[in-house]
């Protein structure tokens, strides 16, 4: 035998032993992780789920309705008036639309819409307008170019530019309201970005300014007739401005994009709430939250790193210690790629029924987890598990992954292994393809979560477009994001902020989804420790889905008030049944005892039941 170096020999054995050890622990967590019995004997969805194009929504579905509604008069059919009813129906301000004037002049109020000029209004229906305010009635009226109407709302002349990004309340009866000073102050456009700026008029010589852009000049104006009529002028397009925001094509119009209050939206649905509660003495108006609380609040939860996995089940357990229900987006990951191993598979699943024996949603977040999934193609809707393999092969390259895919297969998985029915969709890195509304709807998703309420400029939910574009409207609903955990500090540090932003809101029913990566049971676990006992008094806590399915129902609710000599009756149209509506009714009115409503705050009634179908209600004088 030959002589041996025995520290060389040595050396080399447990070089050998270690590799052995290495390969064995790898195959022994591999087997642990990425076991697919459970998934390798499906195949589908069977079904194809193609996007197909529709008309552009008429306005003519908003045509009916009494006279106690707020009538939007449409000047011009080619315009933006999907994002002022939009915006109409996620503050609660019933309405109806119409093209002709003489209809208009029945309600006590009327929007005029887009604008208002001799070219967009004969000149009878100009002045039936003028004889409407000079009579006590209320008009308001965006982008008012002249017509001779211009003593009406109390100013000499008009400047049309593109000069101007923000708008500044004066303070002024009608807006004490205002608190904050993003309220106070809103943008129109990002600052540093006079791309983003839209186009504007100033109304010169005016007799009573309400808002100035930033250079001072009137944005907002006022006349008044002896009568106590009313005229309002506003200095730029509000249903494009709305549309713009909901579409996500703003190019960055916020000045927070997350964990912050950003409302630029939400102020001007606002203020159209308060002018119909002014001067409609029939006003009733939707509250925004469920069962009469303050502020709607959702947990959600994005899962999507192998490391997660291990600690759903701790974040379940305080959940349900704390009889809160949440949201866990789940990417159904069934490969090994650039970003992670496949960690949706037999292991991930007891997870997952754990999780639904608990109450808890189980929702999308896509299959492959993309960086560039607002940029993959559409695809066909006939995507397919198994065959459908997307792979991220490093950050901006991804290759066979399509938008209707991600959407199908992950829909498909959850629904075939947790037993659920799935409605809920958020894209990894909040990344949103244009076309993403039409092929959630497609897929058979209702709801979404995929942008920021910095990033929308509102704290309300609302219903979203085909394309994120300016015609047709989708069944799908998006939910904005009030709350993330990656940005600094630590969460656990910011629970005071996070406290303030939710008082905030509740002032006027936001809504407020919190967006939580499970990646550690550590500042993020103790964040939720703190903030949902501290919520618990005025939120109303519930899934996506059951947020959701309020949320359209409600969207659906028709209300009429109207008087018949000494009678007053409130008309309500559901045509969905809905649980917990709250009703705003005029200070001196309330319902009849019979009717059973439980009064709140503030003019407030509490409606438990409202069955599909009319339901009618007698309203007393207080």
């Amino acid at each position: 035998m030959p002589f041996l170096n025995k520290p060389a020999f040595l050396a080399r054995l447990m070089a050998t032993l270690a590799l052995a050890g290495l390969i064995g622990f790898t195959v022994t967590a591999f087997k642990e992780r990425n076991t697919f019995d459970r998934l390798d004997v499906l195949n589908g969805p069977t079904e194809a789920s193609p996007v197909v194009e529709q008309p552009p929504t008429g306005w003519a579905l908003h045509a009916e309705g009494g006279t106690s509604r707020l009538a939007v008069l449409l000047t011009d059919e080619n315009s933006a008036w999907l994002g002022l009813a939009h915006g109409l129906k996620s503050i609660g301000v019933p309405f109806r639309i119409t093209r002709d004037v003489a209809e208009a002049t029945r309600h006590e109020m009327i929007l005029a819409y887009p604008l208002l000029s001799g070219r967009t209004l004969d000149e009878e229906g100009r002045m039936a307008l003028r004889r409407h305010v000079e009579a006590g009635g209320t008009l308001i009226a965006t982008q008012v170019l002249g017509g001779g109407l211009q003593d009406l709302f109390g100013f000499a002349s008009v400047t049309e530019s593109r000069a101007h990004h923000s708008i500044t309340f004066e303070e002024a009866p009608g807006v004490d309201w205002i608190n904050h000073p993003h309220e106070r102050t809103v943008l129109l456009g990002q600052p540093d970005l006079p791309s983003s700026w839209i186009g504007t008029q100033t109304y010169d010589g005016a007799q009573q300014v309400l808002a100035r852009f930033e250079d001072g000049s009137a944005a907002l104006v006022r006349g008044s007739t002896k009568a106590g009529g009313s005229a309002y002028a506003l200095g730029f397009d509000l249903g494009f401005f709305i549309l713009r925001a909901h579409n996500d094509r703003n190019d960055q119009t916020y000045r927070a994009y997350a964990n912050g209050y950003e409302p630029s939206v939400d102020v001007w649905l606002r203020w159209l709430k308060t002018l119909y509660h002014e001067h409609e003495p029939l006003a009733v108006t939707l509250g925004t939250v469920p069962h009469g609380r303050e502020l709607a609040a959702v947990i959600t939860f994005d899962v999507d790193y192998v490391a997660s996995m291990d600690n759903l089940l701790a974040y379940r357990d305080l959940l349900v210690r704390e009889g809160v229900q949440a949201t866990f987006f789940l990417q159904t990951k069934y490969y090994r790629d650039f970003q992670d191993e496949g960690f949706f598979n037999d292991r991930t699943l007891a997870a997952v029924d754990a999780l639904v024996d608990a109450g808890m949603e189980i929702a999308s977040h896509s299959v492959s987890h993309s960086d560039m999934y607002a940029s993959v193609p559409l695809g066909d809707g006939s995507e397919r598990f198994p065959a459908y393999q997307p792979r991220v092969k490093a950050r901006g390259d991804t290759r066979g992954a399509t938008v209707l895919g991600e959407l199908r297969v992950s829909r498909f998985l959850l629904e075939q292994l947790g037993g659920v029915s799935v409605a809920s969709f958020r894209p990894g890195y909040l990344a949103t393809p244009l076309r993403l509304p039409e092929a959630m709807e497609a897929a058979g998703y209702r709801y979404s979560s995929s942008a920021t309420a910095g990033n929308l400029t509102t704290h309300l939910p609302f219903r979203s477009n085909a394309q994120r574009s300016y015609s047709r409207e989708t069944t799908v609903f998006e939910f904005p994001i009030a709350i993330e955990d990656e940005f600094p500090p630590l969460m656990d540090q910011r629970v005071d902020e996070a406290m303030a932003l939710a008082r905030t809101l509740a002032r006027y029913g936001g809504s407020y989804v919190m967006l939580i990566h499970p990646n550690e049971i550590d500042h993020k676990y103790r964040f939720l420790e703190q903030i949902l006992p501290a919520l618990k008094p005025f939120a109303w806590f519930g899934t996506l889905s059951q947020y959701g399915s309020w949320w359209v129902a409600r969207d659906q609710v028709e209300a009429d008030l109207s008087r018949t000599g000494g009678r007053l009756e409130l008309r309500l149209t559901a045509t969905d049944p809905l649980e917990g509506l709250v009703l705003e009714l005029p200070a001196e009115m309330r319902p009849a005892a019979e009717a059973g409503l439980k009064r709140l705050s503030n003019n407030r009634w509490l409606l438990d039941k409202l069955p599909a179908g009319t339901l009618v209600l007698k309203l007393d004088r207080s």
